[in-house]
């Protein structure tokens, strides 16, 4: 026996697992997807009418708008805030520096559930502690989760403070493999502390910066917890987003087929992302 054929023993039962508990519900989710589904199963045969009835759904055009504008907004404020942290912790002594990124750290490792929680209940109810010092000042209640614009602000801010953690590992570890050399070399020529951020650090954490954005895309894309918990997609649709708009069609609906569409529809953006990020890994600056 040659030692391809070796090899190839020792990786069928891999993968065949991994094909079992990853890829037959792909393909099963498919062949489902083009059927017309009656009490949840697959019934009458219809090719591709799920899709087209879920494409031709006024308001799913509306749902795409929103989980553009919730992902782009949320992943731009995470990087700008994880960078700034970033390169203020590099620069500080090891022990402060690592206080500072286990209060960061704290939200990410903390169950998406709890977090949200947590959030809605200091900063949102009628209890809570930013509702207090509001009375504390003689100001008025704010009810947040009634205005559509100031419960999108609050998805937002959830999705950063939830994220924060990562980016900031990730940048670090950048950072932290940036030779010193370059930027004393850089002072050493008139460069200022601009000069050196926007030439020699910028451009050396390419990669890492661009790998952050794919998964932090991923991430806010695909998330169903944070939505459900803290709006429920409310007030009206205002924050009913992709993750919010399968969960309603197949838990409250009932509406399976449009259900397991849209879910296939996500899927293939997210291979899409993960061959962009795999794409990245190998790309050296």
């Amino acid at each position: 026996m040659t030692s391809r054929s070796t090899g190839l023993l020792y990786i069928v039962p891999a993968f065949s697992a991994l094909a079992l508990v990853l890829f037959s519900p792909v393909f099963y989710g498919f062949w489902f997807s083009l059927h017309r589904i009656r009490y949840g199963t697959a019934s009458e045969f219809i090719g591709l009418g799920n899709y087209t009835q879920l494409l031709s759904d006024p308001g799913m055009a509306a749902t795409f708008g929103r989980t553009a504008i919730h992902t782009a907004v949320s992943v731009a404020l995470t990087v700008a805030i994880s960078l700034a942290i970033a390169l203020w912790v590099h620069r500080l002594p090891p022990n402060r520096g690592s206080i500072v990124q286990m209060i960061v750290i704290i939200p990410w490792i903390t169950s998406t559930v709890v977090a949200t929680l947590l959030f809605k209940w200091v900063f949102i109810s009628d209890i809570g502690m930013a509702m207090s010092i509001l009375r504390m000042f003689g100001l008025p209640d704010l009810q947040l989760l009634s205005d559509p614009n100031s419960a999108m602000g609050l998805l937002i801010a959830v999705s950063v403070w939830k994220r924060l953690g990562y980016a900031l590992i990730i940048l670090l570890a950048g950072l932290k493999s940036i030779p010193e050399d370059y930027e004393e070399a850089a002072s050493l020529d008139g460069a200022g502390p601009w000069d050196i951020f926007r030439l020699i650090i910028l451009p050396l954490l390419k990669t890492p910066l661009l790998l952050i954005v794919i998964v932090l895309t991923l991430s806010n894309i695909n998330t169903v917890e944070s939505p459900l918990v803290l709006t429920g997609g409310g007030p009206g649709s205002a924050t009913r987003i992709l993750a919010i708009d399968v969960f309603d069609r197949a838990f409250v609906n009932y509406d399976l087929g449009s259900a397991t569409s849209l879910a296939l529809i996500m899927f293939l953006g997210n291979v899409l992302l993960v061959l962009a990020y795999v794409r990245l890994s190998k790309w050296k600056v």
